[in-house]
């Protein structure tokens, strides 16, 4: 890459170093430039997730060169609105020009970059990109952040011809959400997603009409527009679900979202500092909530509700609760519940195009 002419602050050559600059484990501190053809490709990872991006740019003479990410994600911003000239130099040196401002850094050759998993040409399964930021919006809060149990660390995603699922777990409660639609797959697919590239498809999803999802060896390949991101797969058996979003309560009450999410706010501010308990008493006419704190003092709310039944009292997890109730999407929910020792299951409203459950483990009050 003797000589490279590209735009500066263009969203698709910046997107590798944002994540690269941005990641919290960065074993590999440098990125790939490759300049071929009419454009410049840039490639991230830190070995476990990677993405690839590219720009348009007039290339005189091809090549390639590894470079900091962070020192050079700090460059670009710096630059002027301009075009950026890169030139690459004897012993893996390189000159960054714009305008009047002319940097040279250090780099490392080609050869020292990792091998990035490839997808292959028309393969894969194309899901609309509004449903998968539907699911993970809806899941993703529920992945584990111990990384000690690996096999919860991810979101489980299904595809078959019907549509797609994702479910998520820390084993204190469980997010599932499906969508129906048509997908071009002739068997069903399951896999663990990590939650970083969860997190990383998120952001790119934000501006794209369709991602295409596809197997290479043991990693997950997603296509986002021009922006490839691939990620190692989770070894390990995610929990049988099946059964636990089938299970259903005999107390059941609607409930207006956003009334029960202020509700929990208020009460939750006297709750324990390390539980986050809230106990909730659903009987004749009302829903009761309150918290305490031997150190703090307490707080109690009663909400209105249509309900008639045998009273229960339970406690759940103030913010698992509001995880689900910012996700849920309509106005009004609805609570089912057993007995003071049984899970809770939530769900959004009628209406809508998703079939969202979300199950919460009961706290000993």
């Amino acid at each position: 890459m003797r000589s490279v002419m590209a735009t500066k602050g263009n969203t698709v050559s910046t997107s590798a170093m944002d994540a690269a600059a941005e990641s919290d484990e960065k074993p590999v501190e440098h990125l790939l430039a490759e300049a071929k053809g009419g454009e410049v490709r840039i490639a991230a990872t830190d070995l476990d997730v990677s993405l690839r991006c590219g720009c348009a740019a007039e290339v005189k003479t091809e090549g390639s060169i590894t470079l900091g990410a962070k020192k050079l994600y700090e460059i670009v911003r710096s630059l002027p609105e301009s075009d950026v000239k890169i030139k690459v130099l004897p012993d893996s040196w390189a000159t960054i020009e714009c305008e009047r401002v002319n940097f040279k850094m250090a780099g490392l050759p080609r050869e020292d970059f990792p091998t990035l998993p490839e997808g292959k040409a028309s393969k894969g399964v194309e899901v609309p990109a509004e449903v998968l930021r539907d699911l993970i919006s809806r899941t993703a809060f529920a992945i584990t952040a111990e990384d000690a149990r690996y096999y919860l660390a991810g979101a489980l995603l299904l595809l078959d011809k019907d549509g797609a699922s994702m479910v998520a777990t820390d084993g204190h409660r469980l997010s599932y959400a499906q969508r129906k639609t048509p997908l071009k797959i002739t068997e069903t697919q399951r896999v663990l997603v990590p939650r970083k590239a969860i997190q990383e498809l998120a952001r790119l999803l934000e501006t794209e009409d369709a991602a295409t999802f596809q197997q290479v060896d043991n990693h997950l390949v997603f296509n986002v527009g021009t922006r490839v991101l691939a990620s190692k797969m989770i070894e390990g058996q995610f929990p049988a679900f099946e059964k636990v979003i089938a299970l259903t309560g005999d107390k059941k009450v609607d409930l207006q979202r956003e009334r029960l999410a202020t509700a929990i706010r208020r009460v939750s501010l006297l709750s324990s500092e390390r539980s986050r308990a809230v106990r909730l008493t659903l009987a004749d006419g009302k829903l009761d909530l309150s918290a305490s704190s031997p150190d703090l003092g307490e707080a109690r709310e009663s909400l209105s509700a249509e309900y008639k039944g045998a009273s229960v009292e339970i406690g759940f997890n103030a913010q698992y609760l509001l995880d689900f109730l910012a996700a849920a999407g309509t106005e009004a929910i609805s609570l089912e519940l057993k007995d003071h020792e049984s899970q809770g299951l939530f769900r959004p409203g009628a209406g809508g195009d998703t079939d969202y459950r979300y199950i919460v483990m009961p706290m000993r009050l």
